[in-house]
């Protein structure tokens, strides 16, 4: 199984490598840039071949690369609905500098707006992104809580906003367990988590499914509220990641905890669970 950590890239990309190494990792998940800001330093042609050259020495892999928090690609505001797709791009332009093989990106939100209406915009705006810069490397689209306007907190919202590219070649989903507890998937059981497997399989289908997100839930079952947990320690539970492990579907999946980090203990700590719960 490929198992990994969204890192830091504090001190550079070739540094991320070393903290995925560390913790032992065999894939990682990184922003290309501060990722709550726009200003974005150009990267450094050396520190992107050590990046490399260390992931191929570690066998670390996949990468995925998350999107800029600031990029709102549903928003109603058109300076910040044009610059969005301007950063998705630049995002999209830094993944592929860095050999990463994933960008991941949440599909926004626009409060008080219909699902359809937000759906319409967000094709709009990956259309036109992909017309601005064709992309090598596949861009995933993430499912959300529904939290605050979010949109994407039913997999067939994601499908329909795949349904309208141009070309969807390059597009493949990323499964967040704990935002999809939060909007209604219930995979706290073996019969929970081939339902939920039925319904990817069925609206964005399986084949599109190249990442997996591995987090508990601080939050009741569908309470649209976005927290994630320890694994094991939340409202999901052990007997739960148990069976969404054990699943055909989804065991083979690449897998990125985006777990508290409150002490250096934690990562360990949610590695070591995922790792007894796939052997039980």
């Amino acid at each position: 199984m490929r198992l990994g950590f969204h890192v830091s890239i504090s001190g550079g990309f070739s540094l991320a490598v070393q903290r995925a190494h560390e913790l032992g990792c065999n894939c990682m998940q990184i922003f290309s840039r501060n990722p709550r800001g726009w200003t974005v330093k150009p990267i450094d042609p050396a520190d992107a071949a050590e990046f490399k050259k260390l992931r191929e020495q570690w066998d670390i892999g996949p990468v995925f690369v998350h999107t800029n928090y600031l990029i709102n690609l549903a928003s109603p505001k058109p300076d910040l609905f044009e610059r969005s797709i301007e950063q998705f791009v630049i995002d999209l332009e830094r993944t592929e500098k860095l050999g990463a093989e994933y960008l991941v990106t949440h599909l926004g939100s626009a409060s008080g707006r219909e699902p359809e209406w937000m759906i319409e915009r967000v094709t709009v705006a990956l259309n036109m992104a992909m017309k601005l810069h064709k992309p090598s490397a596949v861009i995933l689209l993430e499912n959300t809580a529904g939290e605050k306007g979010d949109v994407g907190y039913e997999l067939q919202q994601v499908q329909d906003v795949i349904a309208g590219l141009a070309h969807s070649e390059n597009i493949g989903i990323c499964y967040d367990t704990c935002h999809g507890f939060a909007a209604g998937y219930d995979i706290r059981t073996p019969a929970g988590v081939e339902a939920l497997a039925k319904e990817i399989s069925t609206t964005v289908g399986a084949d599109r499914l190249k990442g997996i997100h591995l987090n508990d839930c601080l939050k009741e079952f569908a309470s649209r509220v976005d927290r994630h947990w320890h694994i094991g320690e939340g409202k999901i539970g052990e007997d739960g990641f148990r069976a969404f492990l054990a699943h055909p579907l989804f065991r083979h999946v690449p897998k990125i905890m985006e777990t508290p980090k409150e002490t250096d203990e934690d990562d360990p700590r949610n590695l070591k669970k995922v790792r007894s719960l796939q052997k039980k």
